[in-house]
């Protein structure tokens, strides 16, 4: 199990422009909606272009299959902008559930605190947290209101498992909201960046060069796992991902857990 928290921006993109407003989204999951980092671009930042034949042992060649299996990277904690202590980890009963549910596949402990349900205008949160201002939790536009210590223990579990000596970083902002509540921001909070390309000799925007890129904030942390014996490919504390990497998008750092 692998936990990865975004330094920059992140923008695994989907390889073709949008019809929407967007023209360059993030990838998303079919089912849920929700940006994911695929495990190909995982694969491919880990293999740095390497064509040797261990590197075609672990990752896979046209003659052979790999030795090592990638999962994507889901989405665990979603920050969003909390009135009270600058900002909230987000995340919600289906996301947690789905991590038990791979943690019991693969072998894993699972997580031992009860995953409870928030109601629609509801945020969990521990006894010490930072972002609880008048009894509420204020998210950008949206208003929930906050149960103290409804989540102690599942934060405690979580912010040791994914932090480690960093988890007071974590709990102090950890929030379990509904899955529409984190689905609501999964859609509407993730950054969206306008970007210009400018004629060299005026410095000006030029004619119709102006796009917008959407992109999955920093501070997110995602989850994924790895199948196979342990290598050392996979012990790098930091990888840069997806696109735009020259303007200094896609800085991940690994976090807890162990293959």
């Amino acid at each position: 199990m692998i936990f990865w928290q975004a330094l920059t921006p992140v923008h695994p993109g989907t390889g073709q422009d949008s019809s929407s407003v967007i023209d360059l989204p993030v990838a998303r999951e079919a089912a849920t909606g929700f940006p994911v980092i695929p495990a190909s671009s995982l694969k491919g930042v880990l293999r740095d272009g390497r064509d040797d034949e261990q590197s075609n042992r672990l990752f896979g060649s046209l003659e052979n299959a790999a030795e090592l299996t990638l999962t994507d990277a889901r989405v665990l904690f979603l920050p969003v902008r909390s009135y009270a202590g600058t900002f909230a980890f987000l995340t919600c009963p289906l996301v947690l559930e789905r991590l038990k549910r791979d943690q019991k596949a693969l072998g894993l402990p699972e997580l031992k605190a009860p995953i409870p349900n928030p109601g629609q205008t509801e945020a969990l949160v521990p006894k010490n947290t930072q972002i609880v201002h008048a009894n509420q939790v204020i998210l950008e536009d949206m208003d929930l209101s906050a149960t103290v210590g409804g989540a102690e223990e599942l934060a405690q579990e979580l912010g040791q498992l994914v932090f480690g000596a960093e988890s007071s970083y974590f709990v102090g902002r950890f929030a379990l909201v509904s899955n529409e509540v984190f689905d609501y921001f999964c859609e509407m909070g993730l950054e969206v960046i306008a970007r210009v390309r400018l004629e060299n000799e005026s410095k000006t925007v030029a004619s119709g060069a102006l796009w917008y890129e959407e992109a999955i904030p920093a501070e997110t942390v995602f989850s994924s796992f790895a199948i196979g014996d342990e290598f050392e490919e996979l012990n790098r504390p930091y990888i840069q991902i997806g696109g735009q990497a020259s303007v200094g998008r896609g800085l991940l750092r690994r976090l807890g857990g162990g293959v």
